[in-house]
């Protein structure tokens, strides 16, 4: 068969004359097996609608189980019935065209100016003249048109008065109160002419309305729908099933009691009941009608749902692709590792595989693993001819003489393999990144937690894929382009999202601040930790500093001096000579060191500087302690004064904020109530309790305590943490306000009707290591409930965002000449990103 060039596709509505070409069986019992357990002829699952059981053939093709496609059957409605997903269509067509003489409500002037537009036309509500629309879409311009239509009166050309048409969702209408049944608005959609439609913006070639209200039921085949067998032996069917089988006994009831001559409100009631089975055969979620149910009450999964939302067809199966060659478990650290690494436990290497080219040069490798009866060895062996043999104890002799170049191994996973991990959800590029094989013991994934902040990965339980490329392409773009070396530098902004963090942070402070000695015996620990094999020059007699410990790990001749608000370090020729290593030149914030020696020494030096630095660090960790105790959070007799001074003062400033308000001397703000403006203010002293209560914090305690340490390098939380924990909890906030609903006047019956006091309305004054009282839990948890529900809502609406784009700009790519289009040939910008500059490679002069 020649092959043909598709010039073009086109969705139209389908036809009662092509579902009855389409179909294979007109289906009439509403059963599916006999007592035997073979299908019925006739029933929906005959056997010409193809097969499910291994043992049968289908009728249509001669085919079996996995050669049978499945043929499509179909279902005569006694009673036609309106298509829910084309009732707004229905209303506007009958909205558009008159009810007597079924022409669109247009004078013929009109009619000949719409079809003479250049895209579309606007009509003047009392004018006989067209605007012709240059600069706007056509949908907008026949939405116009529509409504003009809606708004006609009179019919020009019968002159019979319009009468009122209503739709009640989902499928009834109504003109005055009459309702028009499903036959009646076929014969009023059949009336309307073919030059009517195509000023309605239907292609009368392509589709005709009548085809919306439905005379004939398309069933699909048995294998979209197909019936399983229990323990029991017996069958249970296909939601889909179910619902025909529905559908099919309603229909037959309606035509047995036609035939009987049934008084016309019985045969209404079952032509309603019949339009409600169709309706939730196309969708069960339809609003307006009650959801159809198993016995068990659950929803019947329908054809709309089956599409539909993230377990849906096309998300779930067609965008979302499960694939061979990957593996998935927990993640945890480990610091032996290099940030290029990745540890895989032995178990899944042994059962992953990847393939490896015979050739003349690497044919006796290859058939030392196949000689191998334990790991690593060969599990797959295909031949020149693409056969696919398995290498088990009793063919391992006969594959290893007939193997030659042209043959393909397929073997276990080993040290040094590339693969690809990625940790859902997959937010940006750096979420899938290509690590070397590490094979380790035990059942969890091990990396280098400098790599984790670009998959923002923690430690406490998170699971990451791991895929194994197969062809040779793959693995050498894997290899050379999607390394964690090679990825230091954020596409986004260009600063490190590889660097230390937490302990390590600490480590690096503890080694490098002023006066950090080490004996001799220490030095030597700390530097063999990261495979240096030399001392530094001695401060002393066998004590070295700090500072000179560190220096070891930079490249020689650095040079590099920076400072981040009171912080500075200056590096000459490789030694740290001034300042302390903190998370502002090697963290999260900053990486300005990290930063330079990426740009003059480029990846692997970076690289080796990470690794080497994040084990020195966690083995001054290590020998220093980081300990916390209860003690920590003991206030002094100083802090305590502080404390309740601090209280005292703003609860004053509140009680002044008021006084000035009920005097009527207090100014509202620009663009708010006086009410409003007595709040923000109140709000803004009530929450600097908190700021001031750090400051004292700040005054009274030392890097000694080492919770204040660790807000201090900023190697975890803040300053604002440990007064929550030892001090006060502050002002709680709403929706960014004091909490003020509740009971009449108050928030909680506790207190009086219209207190002032500023604990009636958040305020906290106990801490975590005192306790909180049952109020002050009672405020802390509704401002918990607040910040919870934010954060749910944000990550929901920014998922669903991100989503609709990647969908809009799938098919986006830069052209030869630099300019970024879409398939069609548009053009979305004469450059990538506006100005086609990379951001790993954009420095500010300040930086």
């Amino acid at each position: 068969m020649q092959a043909e060039v598709i010039s073009y596709i086109r969705f139209t509505t389908i036809s009662p004359q092509m579902i009855k070409k389409m179909s294979v069986a007109r289906l009439i019992v509403p059963d599916t097996y006999n007592d035997e357990g073979y299908p019925i002829d006739g029933g929906l699952v005959d056997q010409r609608l193809g097969v499910i059981d291994p043992g049968l053939r289908c009728k249509t093709c001669g085919g079996r189980v996995k050669t049978c496609p499945g043929h499509f059957g179909h279902i005569e409605l006694v009673r036609p019935v309106v298509h829910p997903e084309f009732a707004k269509t229905i209303y506007s067509l009958l909205q558009s065209t008159c009810y007597n003489c079924h022409r669109v409500l247009l004078t013929d002037q009109q009619s000949e100016d719409v079809k003479n537009a250049i895209k579309s036309i606007v009509v003047e509500e009392d004018s006989d003249t067209a605007a012709v629309l240059t600069n706007m879409e056509e949908e907008d311009n026949r939405t116009l048109l529509m409504k003009k239509l809606k708004s006609v009166k009179k019919c020009p050309y019968c002159s019979t008065p319009q009468r009122k048409l209503k739709l009640e969702r989902p499928t009834f209408f109504y003109i005055d109160t009459n309702k028009l049944k499903p036959d009646e608005i076929r014969d009023w959609l059949t009336k309307i002419s073919d030059e009517d439609l195509n000023m309605l913006g239907i292609d009368p070639a392509a589709t005709r309305p009548e085809w919306f209200i439905i005379t004939t039921l398309l069933v699909p085949p048995v294998n979209v729908r197909p019936s399983i067998t229990l323990e029991s032996g017996d069958r249970s069917e296909d939601d889909l099933t179910h619902k025909l089988v529905d559908i099919m006994r309603i229909n037959q009831r309606l035509e047995q009691d036609i035939d009987a001559g049934a008084p016309q409100i019985i045969i209404d009631d079952l032509w309603e009941l019949l339009q409600y089975q169709v309706t939730t055969y196309f969708n069960n979620e339809t609003p307006g009608i009650p959801v159809a149910r198993h016995r068990s009450t659950r929803p019947l999964k329908t054809l709309a749902q089956r599409l539909k939302g993230k377990e849906g067809r096309l998300r779930y199966n067609l965008s979302g692709k499960r694939v061979n060659f990957s593996a998935r478990t927990v993640v945890s650290p480990d610091a032996s590792l290099t940030i290029n690494q990745v540890g895989i436990p032995r178990r899944i290497a042994e059962n992953l595989t990847i393939p490896i080219y015979v050739t003349q040069w690497n044919i006796e490798l290859a058939k030392k693993f196949v000689e191998n009866t334990e790991y690593p060895t060969v599990l797959n062996v295909i031949t020149k001819e693409g056969i696919r043999k398995r290498v088990t104890e009793i063919s391992r002799e006969e594959i290893l003489k007939s193997i030659q170049p042209g043959y393909i191994i397929e073997r276990q996973l080993i040290d040094g393999d590339i693969g690809l991990l990625n940790r859902q959800p997959t937010l940006h590029r750096l979420s899938i990144m290509a690590h070397k094989v590490k094979i380790l013991p035990g059942r969890t994934m091990r990396i280098h937690v400098s790599a984790t902040y670009p998959y923002n990965a923690d430690f406490d339980g998170d699971e990451m894929n791991f895929h194994l490329p197969q062809s040779l392409e793959a693995q050498a773009e894997s290899r050379y382009l999607m390394q964690p070396k090679d990825l230091i530098l954020s596409p986004r902004d260009g600063k490190p999202v590889m660097f230390i963090e937490e302990d390590e942070i600490i480590g690096m402070y503890l080694l490098t601040k002023d006066g950090a000695v080490f004996s001799k015996e220490d030095a030597c620990a700390l530097l063999a930790t990261c495979g240096v094999s030399e001392l530094p020059k001695a401060e002393k007699k066998n004590v070295y500093g700090g500072k000179e410990i560190f220096s070891m790990l930079l490249p020689e001749g650095l040079d590099f001096h920076a400072k981040v608000g009171n912080q500075e370090i200056t590096i000459k020729k490789g030694v740290l000579t001034e300042g302390t290593i903190t998370e502002k030149f090697v963290g999260e914030s900053g990486g300005l060191l990290i930063l330079k020696i990426f740009e003059d020494y480029g990846a692997d030096t970076t690289t080796e500087f990470l690794h080497r630095m994040a084990k020195l660090a966690v083995k001054v960790t290590a020998m220093s302690g980081i300990t916390i105790s209860v003690k920590d959070y003991y206030n002094s007799d100083v802090l305590n004064k502080d404390l309740a001074k601090i209280i005292s003062d703003v609860e004053s400033k509140a009680t002044d904020l008021v006084k000035s308000y009920k005097e009527k001397k207090l100014d509202s703000l620009p663009g708010y109530t006086r009410k409003e403006t007595l709040e923000m203010e109140i709000m803004a002293e009530l929450e600097g309790a908190r700021t001031m209560a750090a400051q004292a914090l700040n005054k009274n305690v030392g890097p000694e305590n080492h919770t204040q340490l660790m807000a201090m390098v900023k190697a975890r939380g803040n300053i604002l943490n440990f007064v929550q924990i030892s001090m006060l909890l502050g002002q709680q906030a709403v929706r960014g306000k004091r909490p003020s609903r509740g009971y009449n006047g108050r928030v909680l019956p506790y207190f009086r009707r219209n207190e002032k006091n500023p604990s009636a309305k958040g305020f906290v004054k106990s801490s975590f290591f005192s306790g909180l009282k049952p109020i002050e839990f009672f405020m802390h948890a509704m401002g918990s409930r607040d910040s919870a529900m934010s954060k749910s809502l944000v990550i929901a609406q920014s998922g669903y965002l991100q989503r609709r784009l990647v969908n809009a700009m799938q098919d986006f790519y830069v052209d030869d000449n630099l300019s970024v289009k879409d398939a069609s040939g548009s053009l979305i910008q004469t450059i990538y990103g506006g100005d086609g500059i990379d951001p790993t490679k954009e420095r500010l002069e300040s930086e």
